[in-house]
């Protein structure tokens, strides 16, 4: 284990941390507004499906996570992270990464409550990890400058 002599904690400073910073807190803060756009546009789906059209919930579920996927990849594209890349690129990474994120939360919920922890706890930590999958992967692969 390193010594504690060989570890730097200083916080950089400067204008160019500062803006590294802010940048960070501007996508944080567009991610959750499109993460609640596309939950609530998502929903809205699903119930007009079963209400007004007859689907089964589940086909119901995949119209709702279609449209939901569809605006959260345009939205975090064009508005979280200004991206200009390639798209069809992004649009394939992106699918991989939310369908990687929605196993992630399938299988940390399912493994809580079979470990005795309550469903809507266990929800709420594989929800969370989800989103907090998503915003690193989008960040770091899908929308990367790279």
């Amino acid at each position: 284990m390193a010594s504690s002599e060989n570890i730097d904690l200083t916080v950089p400073e400067g204008p160019a941390a500062s803006a590294k910073r802010r940048t960070l807190l501007g996508q944080l803060v567009r991610y959750g507004l499109t993460g609640v756009l596309n939950t609530a546009v998502g929903y809205g789906i699903v119930v007009t499906c079963v209400y007004a059209w007859g689907f089964s919930i589940f086909a119901a579920n995949v119209a709702g996570y279609a449209v939901g996927w569809t605006l959260a990849f345009y939205l975090n594209r064009s508005w979280t992270f200004n991206h200009s890349g390639d798209a069809a690129r992004s649009a394939v990474a992106f699918v991989v990464l939310a369908g990687s994120a929605f196993l992630a939360n399938v299988l940390i919920t399912y493994g809580l409550v079979g470990g005795g922890v309550s469903y809507p706890v266990a929800q709420l930590v594989g929800a969370v990890t989800y989103s907090g999958l998503v915003f690193v992967g989008l960040r770091t692969v899908v929308f990367s400058d790279d």
